[in-house]
């Protein structure tokens, strides 16, 4: 784009903005140094992490963004976000690399609509602010028309292409210089309501695998599900994007001559988004735009899309496929398995994250299911995804709802995703409120305070000579806890959850016991067994018969026909869901190779089903449950009686385990209440027999001992002396030395 030959005309605007990078020599990464008061930090630290670039190098670069505040009776406020990155401090971290510092700015979209104003020309005026900032700017308005002889080439084809509601990446532009690239944005950005700017991201360079969320992007390469334009050789629209091809017609129709319609587009104000009803808005808009004035006087823009007979003959625009929806996204990510099905289940749903009710939606499905202990919490390392999905959920405006209240108040929610409310609402600790700035001064008063008190002590422990006094006698009496005999509980695999809640009852009656298997069996010592057969240990106490166990398919008949079930449980993608302790897998797959097994809480599983996250589940059949039974598996999955029995015990033990016999039969029934069956098990048995005091023996007095002094060692008064100008050296040095941190402006 050239600057047009017309008088330049200039719009004065008023801005935030805000300094990232960090203090010279700090191992920490990248934050907010300073910013404006107009806006709070969590704000800026929100779209500084959102629209990260992964983009490094001593190039500068600039990325478009956007930001949204909501202020109570002044409905929401857009701004265009401009981020100038790559400028070097001219100081290094404390791994001696360069620290380079972005500066973002923040301009009110109203400020800028009607003006026609390009993302150039404010590139133009915040370029060479640096650390002036004064308290306006005067931007260039009035933004370059294209030729009358076409329009901007393959822009045309990126323009069209973001109708689909997926990213753009322009490739082979490596060696073209940073502010063509700007320019080529800006090109694009022509093209579309201007109004589409309250949520148009774009980025003069990006890493591939940086995993960003701008829509508009230049690289090396381009990652997995992005359109593709090559530098100044444009791109094919695909068959499948019916909006996305009506768009690129009604661009390259010629109706009304280019700049004219360059304008108009300009005139087109009111914030668009890219989801599917804005992307056809859009739509309706150009179409609107590309009439020639006689036809545009008498035509009223249809609130829906329809077909023109002057364009190709495409398939409705309606029928977009629809973006899928965010409780069907969290149904997926609770039935990952896998650590890489949880890692793509959780982007495909942090992608999907775009409006306000979307977050809502979000927040109450981490309340719902404990911010998705099940499934980050299986496998190692989960903090980074509360992470991810807190900062999903909980934006500046989305940060201060019931639900944020309720998870902040919950002992079992997550530290990483309180801190991310507690970030977002620019809520600081007591302790963050007195640092970096005071940090100094504490430290090196305490330091002198301390340091003098221990000097003058130790002045008058050594001039006032030693006592004779007697030695002391330490006549604590110690207390040494007496374990109990040894009572070990003998299991098959399949049995062992019953096996662990009676091991950690026998432990909480201060008995030693643990679960192993019958080739450990030892007949001349205490011991349980838990058997289907009674037949090979004669002369054991019955202490537990329950009834007989069959575990039977049950389903949603709201979901699946009975009828449907037999192709269900042979198909590819066929899942049944199963409790925690289910040990009859190996049976089920033999049956059924291609099923899917996935374990989760009898809890979860009856929630999943009431949902529709599952269709079909293998439950015990004796369960008071509303689903609908099949008899599919009754072969496959035969029925078991078990028994616990009894060796040796002493009477004691006897007694408590056969008094609860009852109260176990229903808790083991009811089965592990979440994903770690022991640790299941163990509550259940703190439940059924709560610990009981630990027995303790006394020892005999200890022998009196002797101080330091007598023994010869290094006198007291003397280590304090020496500790004491330590402390008011340390003290000294912490004041007088010069602060590394960068102060932050408010």
């Amino acid at each position: 784009m050239t600057d047009s030959p017309v008088t330049v005309r200039h719009v004065t605007v008023d801005y935030e903005w805000a300094l990232e990078g960090k203090p010279p020599g700090s191992y920490n990464d990248y934050e907010v140094l300073s910013h404006s008061d107009g806006l709070s930090l969590g704000i800026f630290d929100e779209i500084r992490s959102r629209y990260a670039t992964g983009a490094t190098g001593d190039q500068p670069q600039v990325t478009i963004a956007f930001a949204a505040t909501r202020q109570p009776d002044e409905g929401i406020s857009y701004y265009v976000v401009l981020a100038l990155q790559n400028e070097w401090s001219g100081h290094r971290d404390g791994t001696n690399r360069k620290i380079y510092r972005t500066r973002w700015y923040y301009i009110p979209y109203d400020r800028l609509a009607g003006q026609r104003i390009s993302y150039e020309a404010l590139y133009d005026a915040f370029k060479d602010l640096a650390d002036t900032r004064p308290p306006t700017v005067a931007v260039r308005a009035h933004a370059p028309l294209p030729p009358d002889d076409g329009l901007y080439g393959d822009a045309t084809s990126a323009a069209a292409l973001l109708m689909t509601g997926k990213h753009v990446c322009v490739l082979g532009a490596d060696g073209v210089p940073m502010i063509e690239r700007l320019r080529f944005v800006d090109e694009v950005a022509a093209l579309l309501p201007y109004g589409m700017r309250t949520r148009l991201t774009a980025a003069t360079w990006v890493s591939a695998t940086a995993g960003h969320k701008i829509r508009l992007s230049f690289a090396k390469h381009a990652a997995e599900g992005t359109h593709v334009v090559t530098w100044r050789q444009g791109a094919p629209i695909p068959a499948a994007e019916p909006l996305a091809r009506e768009y690129a017609a009604l661009l390259s129709g010629h109706r009304v001559p280019p700049r004219e319609l360059v304008e108009r587009l300009a005139e087109k104000t009111s914030p668009i988004s890219f989801d599917e009803t804005g992307c056809l808005k859009a739509r309706n808009l150009l179409e609107d735009c590309a009439l020639p004035d006689a036809e545009r006087a008498s035509r009223v823009v249809p609130e829906e899309p329809r077909e023109r007979d002057t364009l190709p003959k495409q398939p409705p625009p309606l029928l977009v496929p629809e973006r899928p929806p965010i409780t069907r996204l969290v149904g997926s990510l609770r039935m990952a398995t896998q650590d890489s099905e949880v890692a793509v289940r959780l982007r495909e749903l942090l992608n999907a994250i775009e409006t306000r009710a979307d977050r809502m939606i979000l927040q109450s499905a981490m309340l719902d299911h404990n911010c998705f202990e099940a499934p980050f919490g299986t496998f190692p390392h989960p903090e980074p995804r509360y992470t991810e999905v807190a900062r999903a959920a909980f934006t500046s405006d989305t940060c201060r709802t019931e639900i944020a209240d309720a998870l902040l108040r919950n002992s079992a929610t997550p530290k990483q995703v309180k801190s991310v409310i507690r970030a977002m609402r620019g809520e600081r600790s007591w302790l963050q409120r007195i640092l970096p700035g005071n940090v100094k001064y504490v430290v090196s008063g305490s330091a002198l305070a301390i340091g003098l008190g221990l000097f003058f002590y130790s002045m008058i422990g050594l001039f006032a000579g030693p006592e004779d006094v007697a030695p002391p006698v330490d006549t604590a009496t110690p207390v040494v806890t007496e374990v109990r005999q040894s009572i070990t509980v003998h299991a098959e695999q399949s049995d062992r959850y019953l096996a662990d809640i009676y091991a950690q009852m026998l432990r909480n009656q201060n008995y030693h016991s643990e679960v192993r298997e019958f080739t450990d069996l030892n007949r001349d010592r205490p011991h349980l067994v838990i058997t289907a057969s009674t037949a090979s240990y004669p002369g054991y106490q019955v202490l537990l018969t329950p009834p007989a166990v069959r575990n039977t398919l049950i389903f949603n008949a709201d979901k699946i026909k009975a009828d449907d079930l037999p192709d269900e449980l042979n198909a590819d993608d066929g899942v049944v869901a199963v409790r925690t302790d289910f040990s009859d897998e190996d049976r089920l797959k033999a049956a059924y190779p291609r099923l899917k097994v996935t374990r989760m809480s009898q809890k979860d599983i009856v929630g999943a089903l009431e949902k529709g996250d599952v269709v079909m589940a293998v439950l015990p059949s004796g369960l008071p449950l509303t689903f609908e039974r099949s008899p599919l598996l009754d072969e496959v999955l035969p029925s078991r009686t078990i028994h616990v029995l009894g060796k040796d015990l002493p009477p004691s033990a006897e007694a408590s385990l056969t008094g609860v016999s009852a109260q176990l039969v229903e808790e083991w029934q009811t089965g592990p209440a979440g994903m770690d069956p022991q640790e299941s098990a163990r509550k259940s048995a703190d439940l059924l027999m709560p610990p009981s005091p630990a027995l303790v023996t006394v020892s005999a007095p200890p022998m009196a001992t002797i101080s330091d002094d007598e023994a010869g060692g290094v006198p007291g008064s003397v280590l304090l002396f020496v500790a004491s100008i330590l402390l008011m050296v340390i003290g000294l040095f912490v004041f007088l030395r010069t602060p590394s941190y960068v102060p932050r402006d408010r």
